[in-house]
């Protein structure tokens, strides 16, 4: 493209992105499609010739705007192709390539092409291993440390927080889609005889990881914690890509630090120049969340601050403590004008959704965890539940200044408390590296058009580029087959401790070494299956797996569900349906962000208040799908996935206070399959880390009582 035409599309692109226009158009007439494929947001991926307003077709045209339908674009993306030497895999002109499959798998004499119209679910049926950039191996093998340390995060001294590698947050896990990770965790905690907390596992957040439930990483129900002066190693085949995060499974150990970003390379349905990487969202506690847990029986706890990508301020005003307390810092990072950027945000908080936005910037999503979603009209907010990552793109629309890049937490858990606004951290956005002052940039979000309650993303916003064929099926067949899971509190019938619960299961006891109930008077738990969760660390439930396993053959606090096909839906797969929020008689409700392991699922229907079958919304063409959604307060939350993943899969409830006060419940998935989970090297690694762990446990005649459901 020549020099006058480069320049004049950027500036007038710059126009469209500061007045939030949603559509562009380009003819051959202005620029040719060779010219401007490296511009290929707003021109392929936004042309109203090729996404038509799904809204205004009829169900049987609606499959014309996505890489099955459309072959108008489909053949431009397919005309697109990573560089010849295969040292890169796609460049800023080509995300949505990527390198193509194994000379060992050809079509006709040539290699298989490989891009964002390519399902990435296919090798897992076919064997087909996805291409790598030349002088990547296909093992990735990665060795991380977990320890205790002091940290300042956010200019407060946290005594005992747990790290990886002596980080927060943890080492970043770079790797690409078709690899295969081997990741050995080494446990130093410390060898305190009976302090159950310090054993440790680690769970790849969203990896549907097919077949291989034995390296999810929850104790419990896939293996037994790794002991402290021990170690184990995890195997993760990356049939995914995206960004995403690890974190530790245990308790309440990853509000407490274990945590840290995935990045897994692979084509993206919008083309960006520069990569600005993992962007992590928390709340932060000074407090060790153990200790904290008691209250939190009673009521949401409230964070001192919150950090982004692992910094921020804390107000040192009200601190005496000489020492403890010092200034903090802002996270940077540095945008180029006329240039795209490719910003990662994940939230890993506790207990707190944020609304992300950058001051005088729009934002195109182009990923939704781990789904491709075609670039979305420019938005100037996203709000991002406790577990969802969504990848954006973003212009370099100045050429000079700094601007605040804002999380804002939104207190979905209806604490009545908020973090004090001059703990919330905020991120600095800078297009002179040199710049070293705060901006003073002002928001450009109004209070009038922003949402009165906690949602997830508009789903017009985030729809697949690659659809599921195998949904296209019946609502009120599939609705009317649904499990029903009601959300609610457990909370004592009366002053006295409850003995039972008002579903008539038997209360958990409070801890391994009591015959008390589990609550006392104004304390409760969360259930979503008719009693609270509550694990064995040392009794993982997939050690009790045979191929006629049943639900009823775990204990009744496992809370074990088994999902089979639903009648009326002919491609296997299983809806459930949930809803409620309180125990009756207790004041509105809050929200649960819901996360599914080993799956990712699609969102049939979604809102507040109650389902109404006749006149509520469904999504049945080519609906939302990813591996966190949010029920909203007091709402209902109807999703949908295949049958297609033999294992043991946790549902919970992603805020961190939820699942450990029992907001979850496990999944018995192809009970046929399992011999063969049952006859690896990794069963017999299992096994060894369980008896080394026992032996831990019991080094002590008083170990630490387990008080929480164990995740």
């Amino acid at each position: 493209m020549s020099l006058w035409k480069e320049t004049l599309f950027s500036f007038w692109l710059a126009i469209c992105q500061f007045l939030g226009l949603n559509t562009y158009t380009y003819t051959s007439e202005i620029f040719r499609i060779d010219e401007i494929k490296d511009h290929l947001i707003p021109s392929i991926l936004h042309s109203p010739s090729l996404y038509k307003n799904p809204s205004s077709l009829a169900l049987e045209d609606r499959s014309t705007y996505t890489c099955e339908g459309d072959a108008d674009f489909k053949s431009k993306i397919n005309a697109l192709r990573p560089p010849e030497n295969g040292i890169t895999c796609n460049t800023p002109g080509t995300r949505q390539t990527w390198c193509n499959i194994t000379s060992d798998n050809v079509q006709d004499g040539n290699p298989k092409i490989n891009n964002i119209c390519f399902d990435y679910e296919t090798p897992v049926y076919t064997g087909e291993q996805i291409g790598l950039p030349n002088g990547v191996d296909r093992i990735k093998k990665i060795t991380v440390e977990i320890t205790y340390g002091d940290i300042w995060p956010d200019g407060y001294r946290k005594e005992n927080a747990m790290l990886v590698n002596g980080k927060y947050p943890g080492e970043l896990i770079e790797a690409y889609w078709g690899q295969n990770i081997e990741f050995t965790v080494i446990n130093k905690l410390g060898v305190n005889p009976g302090e159950i907390r310090n054993g440790t596992a680690i769970h790849p957040h969203g990896l549907k990881l097919w077949g291989n439930p034995q390296n999810d990483g929850v104790p419990g129900i896939t293996q037994c914690p790794i002991p402290p002066g021990s170690s184990y190693t995890y195997t993760w085949d990356i049939h995914q890509y995206g960004t995403t995060w690890y974190h530790s499974h245990l308790s309440l150990q990853y509000p407490n630090g274990i945590v840290g970003p995935m990045i897994l390379h692979g084509p993206k349905s919008g083309n960006y120049d520069i990569d600005i990487g993992a962007i992590l969202l928390t709340d932060w506690y000074h407090e060790n969340p153990f200790s904290l847990y008691s209250e939190a029986l009673k009521r949401a706890q409230v964070a001192d601050s919150t950090l982004i990508n692992g910094k921020g301020k804390f107000d040192c005003s009200s601190v005496t403590e000489k020492g403890r307390c010092r200034e903090g810092s802002y996270w940077e990072t540095a945008f180029e004008s006329g240039k795209w950027h490719l910003l990662r945000f994940v939230n890993t908080a506790t207990s707190e959704t944020f609304r992300v936005s950058i001051d005088n910037h729009n934002m195109t999503i182009i990923t939704a965890d781990f789904t491709s979603v075609r670039p979305s009209k420019p938005v100037k907010f996203i709000d991002i539940a406790i577990g969802q990552r969504y990848e954006i793109l973003v212009y370099g629309t100045y050429s000079a200044g700094d601007f605040w890049l804002r999380s804002e937490p939104l207190n979905c858990s209806k604490g009545g408390k908020q973090i004090k606004k001059e703990n919330v951290a905020r991120g600095i956005i800078r297009y002179n590296r040199s710049s070293g002052e705060d901006p003073t940039s002002k928001t450009h979000l109004r209070s009038a058009d922003l949402p009165k309650n906690c949602q997830d993303v508009e789903m017009e916003n985030i729809v697949p580029v690659l659809s599921r064929d195998n949904h296209y099926v019946e609502f009120e067949e599939v609705y009317n087959a649904s499990r029903k899971l009601q959300v609610s509190l457990v909370i004592p019938k009366n002053e006295a401790r409850a003995a039972r619960l008002e579903l008539g299961k038997q209360m958990p006891l409070r801890n391994n070494t009591s015959s008390e109930p589990l609550l006392d008077s104004g304390e409760r738990l969360w259930q979503i299956y008719g009693i609270p969760m509550r694990l064995d660390w040392s009794n993982p439930a997939l050690d009790m797996l045979n191929e006629d396993s049943k639900p009823t053959d775990f204990p009744e606090s496992y809370t074990v569900i088994e999902a089979r096909p639903d009648g009326g839906d002919s491609m296997n797969n299983v809806v459930f349906h949930i809803s409620g929020n309180a125990a009756p008689g207790t004041p509105g409700g809050t929200m649960h962000p819901i996360h599914i392991h080993g799956h990712d699922f699609i969102i049939l229907a979604q809102g507040s208040g109650k389902f109404d079958e006749e006149n509520t919304s469904r999504t049945l063409f080519n609906p939302v799908r990813r591996d966190v959604a949010t029920m909203p307060p007091d709402g209902y939350l109807i999703i949908s996935f295949p049958v297609d993943n033999n294992g043991m899969w946790l549902l919970h409830c992603h805020l961190a206070w939820h699942a450990s006060q029992g907001l979850a419940l496990m999944i018995l998935e192809r009970t046929e399959d399992f011999q063969g989970l049952t006859s690896t090297q990794t069963q017999k690694l299992r096994g060894e880390n369980c008896q080394r762990w026992k032996v831990y446990v019991s080094t002590s005649p008083t170990p630490n009582p387990m008080d929480d459901s164990g995740i």
